[in-house]
């Protein structure tokens, strides 16, 4: 039996991140917890940028008096610490982790992806001032590791009780073996339209140039290569001893804070 403690007045929960933290798992196991819990879930089409969200926020949610109703946005966006009836769900990982992450996924130089990196400090500063029921910090390295516990730590946050075994179905559905599977069944299906010349829904594909296009699953959100071979740690592989010098001094503070 789901025991659900509704929050009557929060129908907005946003999962606000830097990139490569573990937003889209966030964001997914969010809607699943809700999904359980018998709520209707919106949007029901996944957008794919933060200016769409935000409409739909401003359009739908703010005046939407249905309980039943509830609404999971996704954004790279640090928020107001006022929004209202929305609760923010953010991530913690290691910075050094986030930047070949980063690098990696954006098919960037190591400048660029550092830039992206530093955002997390932003994030991390701002965040930890806010009132501790409006927003939560997620750490990657429970998302990988302890995924069921975190999953019902989720699930209390936003006012919502799962069982553990369902909390477990949660966890197999958006495991990292799962989700590479659907983003290879994406990316063959896209790949064989464009041989075959077949029409390409426009909301199935992330079209940067002719030569760099990602798979998009509207369900879900996830894109072609969202989800690396790499483990938490495996940065030390992956830079040169400069870079790693630089990335050890830029993020010396958090490192220690959050025993990276």
């Amino acid at each position: 039996m789901i025991m659900i403690k509704i929050i009557m007045n929060i129908n907005s929960l946003w999962i606000s991140t830097t990139p490569r933290t573990g937003s889209m798992w966030l964001y997914n196991v969010t809607r699943e917890i809700l999904k359980f819990s018998k709520i209707n879930v919106l949007p029901t089409k996944i957008p794919k940028s933060s200016q769409e969200f935000f409409e739909i926020f401003e359009k739908q949610s703010l005046i939407d008096q249905n309980n039943s109703n509830k609404y999971v946005f996704k954004i790279h966006r640090i928020l107001n610490p006022n929004l209202p009836r929305s609760k923010i769900l953010t991530t913690i990982r290691d910075p050094r982790d986030v930047c070949i992450s980063f690098k990696e996924f954006m098919k960037t130089d190591f400048n660029s992806a550092l830039k992206a990196a530093k955002d997390l400090l932003q994030y991390e500063k701002i965040y930890k001032t806010y009132n501790k029921d409006y927003v939560k910090f997620f750490r990657y390295e429970n998302i990988e590791n302890k995924s069921i516990q975190t999953i019902l730590e989720i699930a209390n946050f936003i006012g919502y009780e799962i069982s553990y075994k369902n909390a477990e179905k949660i966890s197999l559905k958006y495991s990292k073996k799962r989700v590479k599977n659907l983003i290879k069944n994406n990316d063959e299906n896209l790949l064989s339209k464009i041989k075959n010349k077949e029409e390409i829904d426009k909301s199935s594909i992330v079209y940067f140039s002719k030569n760099n296009y990602r798979s998009f699953d509207t369900n879900t959100g996830f894109q072609t290569n969202h989800i690396s071979n790499r483990n938490s740690g495996d940065w030390e592989k992956s830079f040169s001893s400069k870079e790693k010098e630089i990335l050890n001094f830029e993020f010396k503070n958090l490192i220690s804070e959050y025993k990276f």
